[in-house]
This record gives structure tokens, sequence and C-alpha cells, in this order.
């Protein structure tokens, strides 16, 4: 019997992985002709504008964040996921009726087919207009045309000599990416670049070389325009050193228009448990000309002008993004989640709340509107609720598991409509802010 169990795990395997014969090619993904999205299944009091789907026969995805272009519509990026032998790609929506762009009606315009060994690991929107979609693949980035929906250029990163960590930043008519030779920690050295996003041209913008044994990435920055009209870019590094296992992140301020180091913090971060990684966000700018920067364990402000540390909180556990909103930074951390509000110019804690539990969903950017905090969490029973919490002392307003019970992924909110966008891991929903909850 033990045998038979051998053979049969051994055959899965091999027609698995390929060791003992290559499979053949998956047939091309055919979209099923009737829309199946369920109907409603669970009573909401949401007011929900429009349902749109992604796959027209509701597959669910795994998707990044939304984010919005043109500003009159939102783009929707699945990443990797080929179980379905469906192409990865990218859905473009009207932000009030939920119709897709007209150069986006294919399901769900492919831009990776499944043949194809890119993964989709970030999407961004650039250009004076807006108007230039940012695809990512680590491997190559790829500029679209809103408009047309049509390819511009794509730029083959492994051709430079190396890969790129695995997110990318955007700051008017440039992208900024980073990379160095044979993945993600370098031995040797590590590039950050500025893409032109209309003609896909790269330029490098510095190298920086292994110090102290610590092998090491660059992580994209925030780009900062000047009064004088200089644009500064503040970045972090993350390194280890295999032989002691100690980490540590370094934070830098580089004046890109006059191609000089303004200052650097070696080392800012020491702790392996805080370190900096790509799931964070990049450094950004706060009032008083302070610079935030987040660890996975901490977050840390320090001087835009010197790089001097004027205050650090740790001793967090970050497993969604952190919200600045109007002076305040908001977090989730730990496991069970407490969902905490710093002053942005001391660090202190102006209240948290430790009954909520607001474990983030994947992702799970935050957003406010009205004094409101929203956000996805998981629950009970795998039901992922849409939170509503007074952004003013942490109490919680009201929660709603939406239509099918389940929601994915972060949210995001137009503040001159009110409109709430969120993600059910197969459709959009736009939820009226201003008539939800309903009466």
């Amino acid at each position: 019997m033990k045998k038979l169990v051998i053979a049969i795990v051994f055959f899965q395997l091999c027609f698995t992985v390929g060791s003992c014969q290559k499979p053949s090619p998956p047939e091309p993904y055919k979209p099923l002709p009737i829309d199946t999205i369920p109907t409603i299944l669970f009573p909401t009091n949401l007011e929900i504008l429009w349902n749109a789907p992604f796959f027209s026969d509701s597959t669910e995805n795994y998707f990044w964040d939304y984010v919005i272009a043109n500003d009159n519509n939102i783009v929707l990026a699945n990443t990797f996921d080929r179980s379905y032998n469906k192409p990865r790609g990218i859905g473009v929506y009207n932000m009030q009726t939920g119709e897709r762009h007209p150069a986006w009606k294919n399901d769900p315009s492919g831009i990776f087919t499944i043949s194809e060994n890119e993964n989709l690991n970030d999407c961004k929107v650039a250009g004076k207009n807006e108007d230039i979609i940012l695809i990512y693949s680590r491997y190559a980035l790829f500029g679209y045309n809103l408009h047309s929906g049509q390819r511009m250029w794509s730029l083959n990163i492994g051709n430079q000599g190396g890969i790129g960590i695995p997110k990318m930043s955007t700051k008017g008519d440039n992208a900024f990416i980073c990379y160095g030779p044979g993945g993600a920690l370098s031995k040797s050295w590590y590039c950050l670049a500025a893409v032109d996003v209309y003609s896909g041209v790269k330029r490098d913008i510095l190298q920086l070389q292994i110090e102290d044994n610590y092998e090491f990435f660059i992580l994209p920055p925030t780009a900062y325009v000047t009064a004088t009209g200089d644009t500064l870019l503040f970045f972090m590094t993350g390194g280890l050193d295999f032989e002691t296992l100690q980490e540590r992140g370094n934070a830098y301020c580089y004046n890109m228009t006059k191609i000089q180091m303004v200052w650097e913090n070696k080392p800012l971060i020491t702790d392996r448990n805080v370190c900096p990684s790509a799931s964070q966000p990049p450094p950004y700018i706060i009032e008083n000309d302070k610079l935030i920067i987040t660890g996975m364990g901490a977050i840390y402000c320090l001087n835009q002008h010197t790089g001097e540390l004027i205050w650090q909180k740790g001793g967090l556990s970050l497993n969604a993004p952190p919200l600045y909103h109007d002076g305040k930074i908001y977090i989730r951390s730990g496991d069970p989640c407490i969902l905490l509000c710093l002053d942005a110019q001391s660090g202190q804690v102006i209240w948290e709340n430790a009954t909520l539990n607001p474990t983030p969903v994947v992702h799970g950017e935050m957003a406010i509107y009205k004094d409101r905090l929203y956000f996805t969490a998981g629950g009970k029973n795998a039901v992922c609720h849409l939170v509503c919490v007074d952004a003013r002392t942490g109490a919680e307003l009201w929660h709603d598991a939406g239509p099918y019970g389940v929601f994915r992924f972060g949210v995001l909110i137009d503040p001159k409509t009110g409109y709430l966008y969120c993600n059910t891991g197969w459709s959009t929903l736009c939820v009226d802010l201003n008539r939800t909850p309903k009466e």
C-alpha cells in the first residue's frame, strides 16, 4: 500500500513540476458568454452604485491596489495567477459608471499571456495627464497608452545586467526602479534608475556598492521638487550580513538635479525585526520639513534637510501600509491587531483601539473621508468586512460584509465625490459614502 501511495505521489509531482516530461502549453483562455456574477447573497447597508466584474465569468483573482488615471478612470491590475489559464492584465473603469474604457474592452485586456514568464508585480499611472499606465514585472517595465490601450514601449531590465525590486515609484514623467545583479540581495552593487514614461528610455541615477559585508538592495524613492526646482530623491537601502545575521537599513537624500548626495543616515536601522522591505511604502514628506520612513516593525521621523532622527515608534508589526492624513499616522499592527493613531510631529499615540482587531486583508490600503477611516479587515468565519472608524477617536462606527460576505485587498476613495472603490475578489464595488449606511 505504501509503495502505491509513493508511486501516485511521484507521478503527481512529475506532471506538476515537469520533472518527468514537459507539460503541454495551456489552452488559450476563452471567456464564458454569460456573466455569472452571483446575485445579492447577504443583506447589506452599503449604497452600491455599480458592481463591475474583472473577468466575465466572475473567476476570483489576486489584485494590486486601485490607481486613478486621467482623473476619470480607475485602473485595477491582476498579478500572476495562472491557475485558471487566464492572461494577466488590467481593467480600466469609468469612476462614475463602472463601464470599461473603450480601449480596454477585452477580457481582461491581457498584458502577459499565460505562456509568458513575467509576473505582474506593480502597476502605476504617470505622465502629465495621468494617461500612461506602467506595468512592472521585475524583469521588464512596460508603458501603455491609456486612451488607445496600446503598448508604447518596453524596457528589459535583464538586459541591463540585473533584476529589479518588485516595486516602483513615479513622479511626473519619471518612473523610478531599482535593480541589481542576481536577485533581491546583491553581493556587489545596486542601482537606482529613472525611466522616461513616454519613451521608455532609462538613465541610471546612482549606484551604491556593498559595505561591511552586507548584501543589500535599494528601495524605490520618493521624489520631491524643492522651491528652487531641484528634484530630491528620498530612499532606503536594506542589507543583511549572512555571517552574523545582522540587518541594517540606511536612509538617503540625493539631489537628482545637482547630481550629489545631500545626506546619509547610516545605519538608521540595526534591528532585523524592523528593517525596510518592498512591501512598505516609500518615504513621504509631511509638514514642518519632516520625513516619515516605515520599517517592518517601526516608524521613523527624520529631518528632511539633514537626515537627523527626530522620533521613532518601535514595537510594531506592520502588516499593512500606514496611512498619513492631516498630521496623523494611522497604523494597524500585531496579531491580534491593534489600530493606532500617532501624532506625526511627535510620534505620540493619540488613541488606540485594541478591541476591534482589524486584521488587514491582502495589501489593505486605508483611506479617510470626512473624518472617517475606512479599511477592509478579516473577521470570523473567513468573512472580511468593510469597516468605518471615527478617525478622531478610533471608535468603530459600523462594519458591513457587503453583498457577497467578503472583501479582498484595500480601498480607494475619490474625495471629490465620496465614492469608495473596493474589491470582492472578482468584482469592483463603487460605494457612495454619502449615502452609506442606508437608513
